[in-house]
């Protein structure tokens, strides 16, 4: 057999030619793995950050529903005094703010929750309405203060006709003794990245940027970027938010309790609410 026949034989061998075939192809595919990474990882990353802001969202609002019952308590036996329900939110909120579990904590996360209690949260009294209000108040002195205050009896309901109902509120006494109050609360999301795009998402500022992720910045000079579906008191300049990366979200929740003592629509209004303004 000649040497050119031996090399035929060689180029021509089965056993040789799909390995040959399967090495071009792993040559082919090298850092293969690596591309689909840098392609995925930005959008894992947010996915991974999203879920933690979310949970911490889940957290707050599960915190601000027991603080705005510790608020009606509050109000529920002091007259329905603003004042006091607000100091009951502010107690509730506290965990919310804690960063240390000594007692220093404890007092830095409640002078927190004070400031932010009174100066971006706002308690609407839903019930009793002024109607019923103005159809059950009656004026009562107290010797020992010497003051006499208009408020809605609160004694011995059980025995008072229920059938009687006011002409503004077509209520009963009874029902003009449940207080309701409802609160808007600004909670600050810091995740990084995440916060930023559920407040444009939220405020519906700017426009979708890459992949749906990344917003365009708006192009006017409102330092609040023109949002459209705004909120005036929790809301932020763009610049700060980006500087602190702490962008606030509302929440809102809702409670009602019977009244403990005698509701006075001067109590309702020893405390305003913050306006954002």
């Amino acid at each position: 057999m000649s040497m050119c026949d031996r090399q035929g034989m060689l180029q021509q061998s089965p056993l040789r030619g799909p390995s040959l075939n399967r090495r071009a192809r792993w040559a082919g595919q090298s850092g293969q793995a690596m591309v689909e990474f840098i392609i995925i990882a930005p959008a894992l990353l947010f996915v991974c950050f999203a879920i933690i802001q979310f949970v911490l969202l889940y957290q707050a609002k599960s915190t601000l529903d027991v603080a705005v019952l510790e608020a009606a308590r509050e109000g529920a036996v002091n007259n329905g005094s603003m004042k006091a329900m607000r100091a009951g939110l502010a107690r509730g909120l506290t965990p919310i703010y804690a960063r240390h579990a000594d007692a220093d904590g404890v007092d830095a996360a409640l002078a927190a929750a004070q400031i932010d209690a009174s100066n971006f949260a706002v308690i609407t009294v839903i019930s009793p309405t002024e109607a019923a209000i103005q159809d059950f108040s009656q004026p009562r002195f107290y010797p020992d203060q010497g003051v006499t205050y208009s408020e809605i009896p609160n004694d011995s309901l059980m025995y008072r006709d229920s059938t009687t109902l006011g002409p503004g509120s077509r209520i009963n006494i009874q029902d003009a003794n449940l207080l309701k109050i409802h609160v808007h609360y600004c909670y600050n999301m810091y995740v990084p990245l995440a916060s930023k795009v559920i407040y444009y998402a939220v405020n519906v500022i700017g426009s979708i940027g890459t992949m749906g992720i990344l917003t365009h910045e708006p192009a006017n000079q409102d330092p609040y970027g023109a949002p459209l579906n705004g909120d005036a008191l929790c809301r932020t300049k763009l610049v700060d938010g980006i500087a602190t990366d702490r962008w606030p979200l509302s929440l809102d929740s809702e409670a009602m309790v019977r009244m403990q003592s005698p509701l006075r629509y001067s109590a309702i209004n020893d405390s305003p609410n913050p306006t954002g303004l």
